[in-house]
């Protein structure tokens, strides 16, 4: 991070947590830099110098801090009744914290068109909209933090039961505990999402329905391992073929092809 200190701070202290803006910087014409401040600190990216950089939080006073946290938990408590989030924020006016949960995954703005994510400024989220498969509407969305705050996803209290997300296409199904592995599955084969640890009995008429093998793919820690084993017996009892994948990372995590052999073995 070499960007230089006063060609951006000053246009950058004053944010409010959870804000960014593109702004100019003085390599040249035009907005090319995004500056935002989250829980992290602040930070600041120019696109035509490829450059960028970062200070830490300021102090909060306890005060203040109450204050935000109630805030926050306020404008979490809001969008619980909306059928999607707004105001939506495209991928080019993301801040540093948003983009870099999406690239760790090795996803980028083409990626977050296709899924249809959008960044969501009151609640300093990313939203992931699920979409019906037959139809293309909307009937589901999680919004995920993306500057620490707790919970981590929320999602609306209606919809999930109905809600599977699927991204590309093979002759077996690979299910995965969250959005961004099913997708990234489907990426080289075909990825349901579960929301979650445990099969619903509308996933499983799905399945049903499919008639073909399944993958069963849950994170490696404590919770996948028992969500596993319940999709599993579910699976057994309902006549369906199935395989357990183990891995040590998370499928969103894993490189392509390693995902592609893994799934091919």
């Amino acid at each position: 991070m070499t960007l230089a200190r006063d060609s951006w701070w000053g246009k950058a202290k004053d944010l409010d947590l959870g804000r960014s803006q593109r702004v100019a910087h003085d390599c040249g014409q035009g907005t090319t830099m995004i500056v935002s401040r989250d829980a992290k600190g602040f930070h600041a990216y120019c696109f035509r110098c490829n450059d960028s950089d970062w200070v830490a939080p300021l102090p909060e006073p306890l005060a203040i801090r109450l204050k935000r946290l109630a805030a926050s938990a306020q404008e979490d408590t809001a969008i619980l009744s909306s059928a999607l989030p707004t105001p939506a924020v495209p991928w080019s006016a993301w801040p540093a914290a948003a983009r870099l949960w999406l690239l760790k995954a090795g996803l980028g703005g083409h990626d977050a068109g296709r899924l249809g994510a959008y960044y969501h400024p009151p609640t300093s989220r990313v939203v992931l909209p699920v979409l019906d498969p037959r139809t293309g509407a909307s009937q589901f969305w999680q919004a995920r933090s993306v500057d620490g705050r707790v919970p981590k996803y929320l999602n609306p209290g209606v919809g999930k039961a109905r809600a599977v997300p699927q991204y590309g296409k093979a002759k077996a199904i690979t299910l995965t505990e969250d959005i961004l592995s099913a997708y990234k599955v489907g990426k080289v084969a075909e990825g349901w999402c579960l929301l979650g640890t445990r099969i619903s009995n509308h996933c499983l008429t799905l399945l049903i329905e499919r008639d073909c093998p399944v993958n069963v793919w849950l994170d490696p820690d404590g919770a996948g391992i028992k969500g596993a084993k319940h999709t599993e017996a579910a699976l057994r009892a309902s006549g369906i073929k199935y395989r357990r994948i183990e891995s040590t990372r998370d499928p969103k995590l894993m490189h392509l092809a390693d995902i592609r052999a893994l799934l091919e073995n």
